[in-house]
């Protein structure tokens, strides 16, 4: 059996609330360019938004206008996501804290990992950043 060999990460899509949201997460607070929208081809209620996270691949969004926001944590489980994480200059890493603080959003403050820094946050919908 042959195996399907994977080139990289093409995209990851998120099920979002509306769209106002999602722009402002995804572009305003982590300052990934809002590049492109058009309707879920696969669920006509819904539209898909595309951000650029600065490596060539997306981020992309279901939103929907009769959805609000829920900050519920998102489940622990098997086969469900527990975190995405960016990489980002030391020097946005060192004003991290602030300016999610500033903000108003909760975080972990600095953790060190041995071999790597991480900051751990929710985003409005309650996934782990």
């Amino acid at each position: 059996m042959q195996k399907i060999q994977s080139q990289g990460v093409h995209h990851i899509t998120f099920v979002g609330a509306d769209r106002q949201t999602s722009i402002d997460f995804w572009e305003g607070l982590l300052g990934m360019p809002f590049i492109f929208e058009q309707p879920n081809l696969d669920v006509p209620e819904q539209n898909h938004l595309y951000f650029d996270p600065g490596d060539g691949r997306l981020i992309t969004v279901f939103t929907n206008e009769n959805c609000q926001p829920d900050s519920t944590h998102n489940p622990e489980g098997v086969g469900n996501l527990h975190h995405i994480a960016f990489q980002v200059s030391r020097a946005t890493f060192t004003q991290a804290k602030k300016r999610l603080d500033e903000r108003g959003i909760g975080n972990t403050g600095e953790v060190d990992r041995g071999f790597m820094y991480s900051i751990y946050f929710r985003d409005p919908l309650g996934q782990l950043i």
